[in-house]
């Protein structure tokens, strides 16, 4: 193709053909690597599923050890309902829960154009972000709790609905590593997207039908700790503490990825529940 001659004051200059690669372009030459940032990369399945995974494993082994033949009394209610459905339908295997939830987010990782590779300081990172994010949530139980206490002088404060500490029982232990994994994966990880999926479906606009997949689900979220055998005794202030819980996990899913929810909810259960720690 011809070349553009430019003149100037120095005489004239020739200029490279528009699409001739540039020297560091050329066969053989190194390219920078891209990386993606932290915030993005935390977002992928994968670094989720290196999080989740001892925390899932740790619960599972758990209830083996400390339930033995009577295991399934320690499983939480999460885990438990699922459990219960898939065994309606005759699969009793105790390793298919989390093998299904490693699956999941395997699956997920596959179809997505992600990266596979990140490095592991990532993980370092989503465990401190998932500790500030639930002493966060600790702040805002104190707020409604104080909320509440402005509303009625006689009403016990709402951080009354978490049970005593019990740091020398690892049972509780146990019940809040699978509450953080199995709550998460159900009430977060398939529902809000199916919340959301029906809603698109019914021509809600992105942004409602965002909020109310949240919202809804959160409202469920709360429910649940009052249903079944053995449900807690209803009250205001545990369910309304439990919906804005709920609603705190799921923009933290939505926004920041289902492993730092489930690494959020683990902290402050175990904050809460099991040192007792409150503001």
């Amino acid at each position: 193709m011809p070349t553009i001659i430019f003149r100037g004051a120095g005489g004239a200059s020739p200029a490279k053909p528009y699409g001739q690669p540039r020297p560091q372009d050329q066969a053989g030459g190194p390219r920078p690597a891209t990386r993606s940032s932290y915030w993005v990369a935390t977002r992928r399945p994968l670094p989720s599923l290196c999080l989740v995974l001892p925390l899932m494993l740790a619960y599972e082994l758990g209830v083996i050890w400390q339930g033995g033949a009577s295991a399934a009394a320690l499983r939480t209610g999460a885990d438990a309902w699922m459990r219960h459905l898939l065994a309606s339908m005759g699969l009793t295997d105790q390793w298919l829960p989390p093998l299904s939830l490693v699956l999941i987010l395997l699956g997920w990782q596959v179809v997505s154009p992600r990266e596979w590779r990140f490095s592991p300081s990532i993980l370092v990172g989503m465990i401190l972000e998932s500790c500030v994010l639930a002493i966060a949530l600790v702040g805002i139980s104190r707020l409604i709790d104080m909320g509440f206490s402005v509303l009625d002088q006689n009403a016990p404060p709402v951080l009354s609905v978490v049970s005593p500490p019990s740091r020398m029982n690892l049972a509780p232990l146990i019940g809040y590593l699978g509450a953080g994994v199995y709550e998460e994966a159900l009430f977060r990880l398939v529902l809000v997207p199916v919340l959301f999926g029906v809603l698109r479906f019914l021509q809600t606009p992105q942004v409602l039908a965002s909020a109310l997949a949240v919202t809804a689900s959160a409202l469920l979220f709360s429910l649940a700790h009052h249903a079944g055998t053995p449900g807690e005794a209803f009250s205001w202030f545990a369910f309304v503490f439990r919906w804005m819980a709920g609603v705190y996990f799921a923009w933290v899913f939505v926004i920041r990825g289902f492993g730092i929810a489930v690494g959020t909810h683990t902290a402050y259960d175990i904050l809460v529940g099991w040192v007792g720690w409150h503001l």
